[in-house]
């Protein structure tokens, strides 16, 4: 069984796009309910990343939002999407759907571990140029020891820890970090997720010069 995408198929995102990943499919109070009065949910066909007439839910409305924040300014209208539009792609790394990362049970690094084996063989298929994690347990996961040897079969040999960078917040605020870790054949990024508590748009805009030049090919920087 192949490892569920969100997104439409495109040459550009089959080989060498933009994976988007988040932890695993949200699942709302409104979700909920309609499915305890059995309500049918329509079941949208898959689009490009930035459609918003499709994927109107809270995660991707974020990200494209963030995405907006750095200046990568990506169509959203059908019929108008490009080569950057098509190289983005949408999976998570956990194919079960929950409302948090606890409420139903405890999604932590041993659990994403365990069940890893679905989203590594995505990596090894699609071969992104850059991996967009949204939330720091998905890049300890990637990194953790027990499944080390098959990260380096598909990345490349591990290049040490993460870059950690922390943006601009007034006195007093909550500061979040994003992560940043090459590969040989891939770049990572990891993103806060949004409904991190405190998480402000204007914090993570501070992030636009370090995030911008990777989603448009440029190279994270290397340690001094």
């Amino acid at each position: 069984m192949s490892h569920p995408i969100l997104t439409k198929d495109y040459r550009e995102n089959l080989q060498g796009g933009v994976m988007i990943c988040g932890i695993n499919f949200g699942y709302s109070k409104e979700d909920e309910v309609k499915e305890a009065l059995g309500v049918q949910q329509p079941i949208e066909s898959p689009s490009f990343f930035s459609d918003s007439t499709v994927n109107r839910t809270d995660f991707a409305h974020e990200i494209r939002k963030w995405l907006n924040l750095w200046d990568i300014d990506l169509a959203q209208e059908p019929g108008e999407e490009g080569p950057l539009e098509k190289s983005f792609f949408q999976t998570n790394w956990d194919n079960s759907q929950t409302r948090s990362t606890d409420s139903d049970f405890k999604i932590n690094t041993s659990y994403l571990v365990e069940n890893s084996a679905g989203f590594l063989s995505l990596l090894e298929e699609r071969k992104p140029r850059l991996v967009i994690f949204v939330g720091v347990l998905l890049i300890e996961a990637l990194n953790d020891i027990r499944i080390r040897e098959r990260v380096e079969s598909i990345l490349g040999e591990r290049p040490g820890n993460a870059l950690s960078i922390t943006g601009d917040a007034p006195p007093g605020k909550r500061k979040f970090k994003i992560m940043l870790q090459k590969f040989p054949k891939a770049q990572i990024i990891s993103l806060p997720h949004p409904q991190a508590r405190g998480l402000r748009d204007e914090y993570m805009k501070s992030f636009r010069d370090v995030v911008k030049p990777l989603i448009l090919k440029g190279d994270i920087p290397t340690r001094a």
